[in-house]
């Protein structure tokens, strides 16, 4: 194999003073090779010597078609191989056009021309790389299937119902015994492929590998000890926790999405792999460049979306909203929701795949219903036709806490109260738009769902590039977490504040009461203005006896603990800041955790420790105390 152009532990790089000629240099980063491989790189390492050569007889042959400024008398002095352009004919080949670039001398001068070869690549019969030539200057190559530098498809969304159509009209039998629900295993039997349940991971988080060629496989027993499996071609493996699951037919069809499209991709992995002296390409936990992580991300991206349109067909699922629509005259939140749960049943899928493919299908009236947000669905709103799909007005308060510490505005319209978060929405905090009770806003008025532009902030979603790990045809899936209870209802957990004293009375009374330790002579002061005991204190704070104890006398504390303190005893922020900077600590703006802090204590006044702690726990954060919970484990051991 040859690594000739930018690739290796050499690297050759033109030099600007000559043309034509190349410099090499010592490439001090190179890793190894790398673990996928574009099909130009291909090309370049093992075939450039192939076109050079082929460009070179044409040329003694006076066949060479040459430009104006270079006579037939010159010479090649070199010949690189700088693009490719891929056209697909089927699954198995597709039509190549090289894109070369080649140095001319003539009479004492180099010069340059880029030249266009055209061929044909067969994964099974003969191929033929050099079929024709032709001056190439920079103009459009028009493919009909393109093809991306991984031999990758590159599809437009309405390309997906095509290929979904393409699909089952080859392979599904519709007449015989047809339902709506689109039976997975018969239609990899129909492609040709036999269906494996096997342990495949640990974890549980591989779901189902495609094996195109015989190998063996690492699988593990009942008892997790790894076992090595020789596995025949043309074979989906499943992992035995899929085999009674509603996610099977899904996690199957998934699979013969990337049969249907991706096995030129295997096929010139495997060529790699065998011509590096490795074993056929098995990626999984290996460092990938931005590009190949691109082409991974992409097939995993056609496979999902693909698979959904197989499960939910366009004139089917078509025609079963139209029937539903029939039946309501005028639609709800509660229809809608009906209606998601209608295709969801009846096509099988999960009720996030029901609601995308409706909305795919021009029924965008359902976008602000089954909205869901961290552990649990909001309540519907109206979304306005307009409004653009990359923008939401619900957000994660962990989202909006990252805004809050990055921007001084954000944060200060936060603190302003002039909105107020509400059921995974910043909302207006008014009476027209918020219900309250007792002075608690508690939820949206029937008027503030049906006009969010008016009252709600809205957002735009930047998506981040989700990493795959990538075994062949691995699955991963687009679905909703497991739901559990929504541990700051406020409608289901109105909690009042306590009436506190007027500020400036308070804060003479506890200056005042400053000794020799301010910070202890504070907690105290607190707690007897309260009128709270220690035990009291710790069942409302989860802090424990003991250091409850060396509070009331005086120390170093974590700001978790102080903030524990403050909320169970519901203190003000001018209170929770004074017994913060007796105790030497303070919020960080650049720690991400201390602006969560503040956005819980600005927008949740009325949660209690405990429902903050289980939220942080959901968010993936330390809670602020863990205390009670360790104390009634030990007693009860």
């Amino acid at each position: 194999m040859i690594r000739y152009f930018n690739n290796g532990p050499i690297i050759n790089i033109q030099d600007p003073l000559r043309p034509g000629r190349y410099v090499q240099y010592r490439d001090l980063n190179w890793q190894g090779m790398p673990e996928i491989i574009s099909f130009t790189d291909y090309l370049r390492w093992n075939y450039t010597l192939d076109y050079g050569s082929f460009i070179r007889k044409l040329h003694e042959r006076n066949e060479l078609p040459l430009s104006y400024n270079i006579s037939a008398k010159s010479k090649v002095t070199n010949v690189t191989i700088v693009d490719g352009k891929y056209d697909r004919i089927d699954s198995f080949s597709f039509i190549m056009y090289v894109i070369c670039d080649v140095g001319f001398s003539c009479a004492g001068y180099e010069c340059h021309q880029q030249y266009c070869v055209s061929g044909y690549f067969r994964t099974y019969g003969s191929s033929d790389f050099l079929n024709d030539v032709k001056l190439y200057n920079g103009e459009r190559i028009r493919c009909r299937n393109p093809l991306d530098q991984f031999l990758v498809p590159i599809m437009s969304k309405h390309a997906f119902d095509v290929v979904a159509d393409e699909i089952l009209n080859q392979y599904y039998n519709k007449e015989r015994d047809y339902i709506y629900k689109i039976n997975g295993i018969a239609l990899a039997k129909a492609m040709g492929y036999d269906i494996q349940y096997l342990r495949l991971s640990l974890s549980g988080k591989i779901k189902s590998k495609l094996i195109f060629d015989k190998k063996d496989v690492a699988v593990y027993d009942k008892d997790g000890h790894k076992v090595i499996m020789h596995i025949p071609a043309n074979t989906i493996l499943v992992d035995k926790s899929l085999i009674d699951s509603p996610e099977l037919d899904y996690v199957v069809i998934h699979e013969c999405v990337h049969v249907r499209l991706h096995y030129l991709f295997y096929y010139i992995q495997s060529l790699y792999r065998r011509g590096n002296g490795k074993e056929l390409p098995e990626f999984l936990d290996y460092f990938y460049s931005e590009t190949q992580k691109d082409c991974i991300r992409w097939m995993e991206t056609q496979a999902n979306s693909i698979a959904r349109r197989i499960q939910m067909p366009k004139g089917d699922t078509t025609d079963v909203i139209l029937e539903f629509l029939d039946h309501h005259d005028e639609m709800s939140f509660d229809d809608y929701r009906e209606l998601i749960d209608h295709v969801k049943n009846k096509f099988g899928v999960s009720r996030y795949a029901a609601k995308k493919r409706i909305i795919e299908l021009g029924w965008t009236e359902v976008r602000g219903v089954y909205v869901y947000c961290t552990i649990g669905y909001v309540e519907d709103h109206e979304i306005d036709d307009d409004f653009p799909m990359d923008y939401t007005y619900t957000l994660p308060i962990r989202c909006i806490a990252e805004i809050f510490g990055t921007s001084s505005e954000f944060a200060a319209l936060v603190s302003s109260r002039k909105y107020i978060y509400i059921d995974g929405h910043l909302c207006c905090n008014d009476e027209k738009y918020v219900i309250k009770e007792y002075g608690v806003a508690f939820a949206l008025t029937e008027y503030a769902k049906h006009h969010m532009a008016e009252c709600c902030l809205s957002f735009k979603r930047i998506y981040g590039k989700q990493e795959y790990s990538y075994t062949y045809g691995e699955l991963n899936k687009e679905d909703l977490q497991l739901i559990v209870e929504h541990t700051l209802d406020n409608e289901e957990k109105k909690k009042l504040r306590k009436a506190l004293k007027e500020h400036c009375k308070e804060d003479i009374k506890l200056q005042s009461n400053s000794g020799s330790n301010p910070f202890a002579e504070a907690v105290k002061f607190h707690m007897k203005r309260c009128k709270v005991t220690v035990e009291t204190l710790a069942e409302r704070s989860g802090l424990g006896l003991t250091t409850i104890g060396r509070m009331r006398k005086g120390g170093k504390f974590k700001i978790e603990t102080i903030l524990a303190f403050s909320v169970a005893l519901e203190l003000e922020m001018p209170f929770i800041v004074d017994l913060m900077q007796k105790a030497g600590v303070q919020f960080d703006p650049h720690n991400a955790v201390h602006n969560m802090y503040l956005t819980i204590l600005d927008l949740l006044p009325n949660a209690n420790v405990f429902q903050i702690n289980a939220f942080l726990k959901e968010e993936g954060f330390t809670p602020w105390t863990q205390e009670r919970e360790q104390n009634q484990c030990e007693a009860a051991v």
